[in-house]
């Protein structure tokens, strides 16, 4: 009488593939929620530097002088804190940090131009990294 089952050699083979298989896919599930997270961050990084913005915005209007102090700036300011998010931290500064050098062919690099920086907060991630940088006139 003949059986028709499985021999514990192909049983083994076939968990083996399988194993193999899970292995492999699970070695891109750490690095693909990294940056899942990390574009996240970034993410919130620009709509607070946004939000930075449009506060100073309104604040000019009242007083007209804030903007052009921090377009006059030869060094960044300190950074502050974001109380919405506290693992990111904002300065101004009136030239790129991304673009040091100011070139005539871009207006990335334009010096005089305020703008808020965008970076890690120290204490979550002691990092020089900029992760957002947004120029802004009046």
């Amino acid at each position: 009488m003949s059986r028709g089952g499985f021999s514990l050699v192909e049983v083994v083979v076939a968990m083996a593939v399988l194993l193999i298989g899970v292995v492999g896919i699970l070695q891109f599930l750490p690095p693909s929620l990294r940056a899942s997270s990390e574009a996240a961050l970034r993410g919130q990084a620009a709509l607070l530097a946004q939000a930075k913005v449009e506060e100073l915005r309104r604040d000019e209007r009242q007083s007209g002088e804030m903007i052009n102090s921090i377009r006059n700036l030869s060094e960044p300011t300190d950074l502050v804190v974001f109380p919405e998010d506290d693992r990111l931290a904002y300065q101004f500064h009136s030239r790129s940090i991304r673009y040091p050098e100011d070139s005539a062919s871009e207006v990335d690099d334009d010096f005089g131009v305020p703008r808020v920086i965008v970076r890690y907060n120290p204490t979550f991630r002691p990092s020089s990294d900029v992760l957002f940088e947004l120029r802004f006139d009046r």
